[in-house]
């Protein structure tokens, strides 16, 4: 049986778990247990202003203390909306080569109960021989 740490209410967690990597890399497991939401900043940092890798992120998750992990398809995407419209859900978010990018998602409430780790997941896409990439959390409790 897995062990549950303590949490206080409105404690806020930042940790960097994929740091300036240019291979496919996958974090730790980090613990969200009871958090009420989880938010992801994932960016390249260009070599010399030239970027020709290219990746993306993705988030898998655990329901059974960190064993087990899948991927989890209902990140929400900081994209342009009208207020008609509902909030943009994806599985994964990729930043092209070209110049330095980044990309804000969010895990909701709504989608976090019974998960208790998450890992994020970066693949490489293109190569090239410039250019970084950086995923940091915001876990809220």
């Amino acid at each position: 049986m897995a062990s549950h740490k303590s949490y206080i209410s409105g404690i806020v967690y930042h940790p960097t778990v994929i740091n300036a990597v240019t291979v496919t890399t996958t974090s730790a497991a980090q613990l969200v247990a009871g958090a009420r939401g989880v938010g992801i900043e994932f960016y390249s940092t260009a070599v010399d202003g030239i970027q020709d890798r290219a990746g993306n992120i993705k988030i898998t998750v655990s329901m059974d203390g960190g064993t087990t992990f899948r991927d989890y398809n209902m990140l929400i995407d900081n994209v342009v909306n009208t207020n008609a419209q509902n909030l943009t859900r994806i599985a994964s978010k990729g930043l092209t080569a070209g110049s330095a990018q980044n990309a804000v998602l969010w895990m909701t409430p709504e989608t976090l109960s019974g998960i208790t780790h998450i890992k994020a997941v970066f693949t490489r896409t293109t190569e090239g021989t410039k250019g970084t990439f950086t995923c940091n959390l915001v876990i809220t409790y």
